[in-house]
């Protein structure tokens, strides 16, 4: 009897520690991806194609040494919509846009490796420099989840796509 019970253990224990090991590996691979990108071009009025609008969640990153750490507590949050060539950015709970600019007049940079960096994209124009990061689901601000940064980093590379294709400059 026992020697059975010392031999089910013997073969449970790797078994059941392998599983979690291939569980693990799985969520990790299959959430740190971003969603796929909207669309950077619809159909539009008479079939023509027209360039899609879209929402971004954007965390603008503050000035000062909180903000050179990456501190929430330094950080402006809020929503950037790209609409017809005009990107604007409005500050949660409130009704109008901080600011609107017509991409063209807008230089983006795609800055760091991944999820390696305090401020993603950099935008230049009439609103000034503005460091940010950017994100199809909600930012959040008091705690960090290492696979949503993951997935962070390729909504900014998607972001800076979609300024490309409305005429902002590469910088």
């Amino acid at each position: 009897m026992m020697r059975t019970v010392f031999l089910l253990v013997a073969v449970l224990v790797p078994l059941v520690t392998a599983a979690v090991v291939v569980l693990v590996v799985v969520l990790v691979a299959t959430r740190s991806r971003a969603r796929p990108a909207p669309p950077l071009v619809a159909p539009g009025p008479g079939g023509a194609p027209v360039l899609a609008p879209s929402t971004w969640q954007a965390e603008l990153v503050g000035d000062g040494v909180l903000g050179s750490v990456g501190s929430p507590l330094a950080s402006t949050y809020g929503v950037l919509v790209l609409d017809g060539g005009r990107l604007s950015f409005t500050r949660t709970g409130q009704a109008e846009p901080d600011w609107v600019v017509d991409c063209r007049e807008v230089g983006v940079r795609r800055q760091g490796i991944g999820p390696f960096t305090v401020a993603a994209v950099r935008l230049f124009g009439p609103m000034g420099e503005v460091p940010l990061n950017v994100s199809q689901e909600h930012i959040n601000r008091f705690s960090t989840n290492s696979l949503k940064d993951f997935r962070q980093s390729g909504y900014a590379d998607q972001l800076v796509a979609a300024l490309h294709a409305h005429g902002a400059r590469p910088v």
